[in-house]
């Protein structure tokens, strides 16, 4: 037996009253008609659910239970619909995030607080110290659904958003002869064996392509794919690093940061499924972009968001930069 939400809402409400005339003033109904829904609602159910008097009604036993059911019930449509009215608007749901390298340090921690405070329902699974090929394979095979990586060449099935340049930074072991130099050039890094990231991480290659404009070609003493454990070998004195300028948040004794001559870039961008921009992912990268704008050097006047084939506008966000209150009806 199929019963209507407006059913358990007319009754309830002339159960809480105890009375159809304050009833349907409190519906907005006419009390001939309240009074005829609820003898429909008795003849459905097979039972009386009120005693009635000219005065006032009480509750059978059967109605006790009913309403007792009819409240839960009716609380928990309207937290549903409050649910889906914030998952919809982006404020709830769950959320994997993923972090290239040196951002887990200057940027992550920050997205996380800022999240927290606008969007508390949002549930956020975080990965960091991933380098840029690792996070690409995660969104491909939705590991994560959106990642803060170094923009290099475009996959397929994904879409970006450049969100700026961030200028790298030498980490010299605390003591080496660079330690005495405020500032070092590519002729100055020729003859160093470097501590470096993968191969095929952006940086790698950033650091290669900076070294051959000063013909020069890097030697790598050793490599790692996580800044933490970088940082450590360059500590250990294995070398200096080349490194973008959010890991000096990162914070190791034993090593210290020197400017680079006319130094080399890489490019932050949010990348995402390609026609998956749904609200969480807009108010997501809204945040993201809020931070890095003002973590890293330089931020386009334009921010445009490209795919592998073209380049789009994402969609906006909803408006709203906290998460509304409940309906506490």
């Amino acid at each position: 037996m199929m019963l209507e939400t407006r059913q358990l809402q007319y009754f309830a409400t002339v159960a809480e009253e105890r009375h159809f005339g304050k009833a349907a003033e409190r519906l907005k109904l006419a009390q001939p008609y309240l009074s005829q829904q609820i003898r429909k609602l008795e003849r459905q159910l097979g039972t009386t659910l009120l005693n009635r008097t000219t005065r006032s009604v009480s509750l059978t036993s059967a109605g006790s239970h009913l309403l007792e059911q009819a409240r839960r019930v009716l609380s928990e449509l309207d937290t549903l619909g409050s649910e889906v009215q914030l998952i919809g608007a982006g404020f709830k749901g769950p959320l994997r995030l993923g972090f290239t390298g040196s951002t887990t340090y200057g940027v992550m921690p920050q997205v996380v607080r800022r999240t927290a405070l606008a969007a508390p329902r949002l549930q956020l699974g975080v990965s960091g110290e991933m380098t840029t090929p690792r996070l690409v394979s995660q969104l491909l095979d939705r590991s994560i659904d959106i990642a803060l990586l170094r923009y290099g060449s475009p996959v397929k099935g994904l879409s970006y958003q450049v969100l700026g340049h961030e200028t790298c930074i030498l980490a010299v072991p605390t003591g080496s002869p660079l330690d005495d130099l405020e500032s070092i050039t590519a002729a100055e890094l020729v003859e160093q064996s470097l501590v470096g990231y993968p191969e095929n991480s952006v940086v790698s290659a950033t650091t290669t392509t900076f070294l051959s404009e000063h013909s020069a070609s890097p030697d790598y003493s050793i490599r790692a794919s996580e800044t933490s454990t970088l940082m450590s070998l360059v500590a250990a004195g294995l070398g200096p690093a080349i490194v973008p300028r959010t890991a000096a948040a990162l914070e190791i004794p034993g090593v210290h940061f020197r400017e680079i001559t006319e130094a080399p870039r890489t490019e932050l961008a949010l990348a995402w499924r390609t026609n998956e921009e749904t609200q969480i992912i807009t108010r997501m990268a809204r945040i993201i972009t809020e931070v890095v704008s003002d973590v890293i050097d330089e931020t386009p006047t334009e921010q445009a968001e490209t795919s592998a084939e073209s380049t789009e506008t994402p969609p906006d966000p909803v408006e709203t930069p906290t998460e509304p209150k409940e309906n506490a009806s």
